[in-house]
């Protein structure tokens, strides 16, 4: 009984930490809408060229993480596996030069990729993607 109630205490604990972490990336993302609508600088032309290296897919979950969804969330939204959203964050990471999600998020908001205009998390992840053929019924939506 004494292991359960720990495991539940590390649980909350690291639910905790991961809250705690969401709402600095929130507050990050509220900092760079304020002071978002100055013409081009250097830093924003290095941003759009190392986003240009990214595929589609790459940039379509960068948005996705922007909006503070976890990788969990990306891949049902997606229809793919939550190790091919990390792989995908990977190739992200490598070819923007940034280390984390949150640096990621900032240089997509730079670039232009992510958008400043709606209020963070409040965005539904897209629907599936499905193949529609005659008496094949479709589904939207995540899994």
């Amino acid at each position: 009984m004494a292991a359960l109630t720990e495991a539940v205490a590390d649980m909350y604990k690291a639910l905790g930490e991961a809250q705690d972490a969401l709402e600095a990336q929130e507050q990050l993302i509220e900092n760079l809408r304020a002071a978002a609508g100055s013409s081009p600088s250097e830093g924003v032309l290095a941003a759009r060229a190392a986003l240009d290296l990214l595929t589609a897919r790459e940039r379509q979950i960068l948005v996705l993480i922007s909006q503070g969804n976890s990788n969990r969330r990306v891949a049902r939204a997606l229809g793919i596996s939550e190790k091919t959203v990390k792989n995908h964050l990977s190739a992200v990471f490598t070819k923007a030069g940034v280390s984390d999600r949150t640096q990621a998020v900032v240089l997509g908001i730079r670039g232009g990729i992510v958008s400043l205009d709606g209020a963070f998390n409040d965005a539904s992840p897209p629907t599936r993607p499905t193949s529609s053929s005659a008496g094949t019924p479709t589904h939207s939506g995540p899994c």
